[in-house]
């Protein structure tokens, strides 16, 4: 007979996918986006969402300036020069006069850039929609969505809005019930996330927890509210330094999604996850044929370094593989857990609505065989 907490961590691992550290619980559902009355009004202000509307350009910025940020390409470790350069030493110490003038208030300081990552052609298409299925030791354990919802904004910057909602199996709500959704909402032009909602409705427990990342500060605010059946409510409050233009838990896979990923390369970038950030190391293994939804396709198999911690702590190799193509297709995950291995498999799919400044629109991957039946 599974233990609660076993069902538990198979279902809950598909809701990180392989880059998340998530642990606890909610209540109070609130997925209409708005934030609580009680809420920080600084904050409030900075990272209401708010629609779209037919005159907001596709860039959309802040009272900040925008520029040519690192490509994703530069996310790989840069090389670690034996001697500093002339060039380099004058450069630092112009950085150091600037540094004392901004101290005296003599100068003001430079704005804040935001990078420009996204790819030529958008892999991410507005009404996507992704169904996996997940087996734990043979046996179905539940469902797994994705889906992206239409554009919002925060802070005059466009988002892309992400929702996961993972569900267990009429066979696995015997032993333990869940019900959780997470949003993410990653800027359009600059590849980062802005903020992360996650909220679990289970048998024992509730959780409402609420991520804020402001890169111009360098800092998140994560308000985590969780009941416990057993152990009752608790509440936290915190701020704390992240990296600028990090990933949560969920823009992780979209941003991978963005990358080139040639063989044989490694993959870094920051992520944050319950006030607490770290460096994702994803490796691009190999090029492999596998039967999906499109028929046989040629996908990416990219082996993540996680991180988890508690009941998702890593106990083994875990695999991620992407459609070889622009959109880069999720179709299926492979995670090593405490006993056995957890699978998701791609088994239903929505393509969604390609860009309007597309001018021949992404092609879906290409089958060499007959195509699976899709639920």
């Amino acid at each position: 007979m599974f233990r609660e907490n076993r069902v538990r961590q198979v279902l809950l691992i598909l809701f990180v996918l392989l880059l998340s550290c998530v642990n606890g619980s909610i209540r109070h559902v609130r997925m209409n986006n708005e934030l609580p009355s009680d809420f920080p009004k600084e904050l409030k202000d900075r990272f209401e969402i708010k629609d779209v509307t037919s005159s907001i350009p596709n860039l959309l910025t802040s009272d900040v300036e925008v520029s040519k940020g690192p490509s994703p390409a530069s996310f790989s470790e840069p090389a670690i020069e034996s001697k500093v350069s002339k060039k380099k030493k004058k450069r630092m110490k112009i950085k150091e006069e600037h540094q004392k003038e901004l101290a005296r208030g003599t100068v003001h300081s430079a704005p804040f850039v935001y990078p420009i990552r996204r790819p030529g052609r958008d892999p991410i298409w507005v009404g996507e929609k992704f169904v996996y299925s997940i087996l734990y030791l043979g046996v179905p354990a539940g469902s797994f969505t994705l889906e992206i919802l239409p554009f919002k904004t925060i802070s005059n910057r466009k988002v892309y809005h992400i929702r996961g909602n993972a569900v267990s199996s009429t066979i696995f709500s015997l032993f333990y019930r869940l019900n959780d959704i997470v949003e993410s909402f990653m800027d359009y032009e600059g590849s980062f996330s802005h903020r992360f909602h996650i909220i679990l409705d289970e048998s024992k427990q509730s959780r409402d927890a609420l991520e804020l990342y402001d890169s111009e500060k360098a800092q998140t605010f994560y308000w985590n509210r969780w009941d416990h059946k057993v152990n009752g409510y608790k509440e936290s409050k915190e701020f704390a330094a992240i990296q600028p233009f990090s990933q949560d838990s969920l823009s992780a896979l979209y941003f991978m999604r963005t990358l080139a990923l040639p063989p044989d390369s490694v993959i870094s970038f920051p992520v944050v996850s319950e006030g607490k950030g770290w460096e994702a190391i994803c490796n691009v293994v190999r090029r492999e044929m596998l039967r999906t939804p499109f028929g046989k396709v040629q996908t990416i198999v990219i082996r993540p370094d996680t991180k988890f911690q508690g009941i998702l702590r890593k106990n083994g190799n875990s695999f991620l593989w992407l459609t070889d193509d622009d959109r880069k297709i999720p179709v299926r995950l492979e995670a090593k857990v405490r006993i056995g291995t957890v699978v998701a498999e791609l088994r239903h799919v929505e393509l969604g609505t390609p860009p309007a400044a597309e001018v021949n629109p992404l092609a879906t991957p290409k089958p060499d065989s007959t195509p699976l039946p899709t639920p």
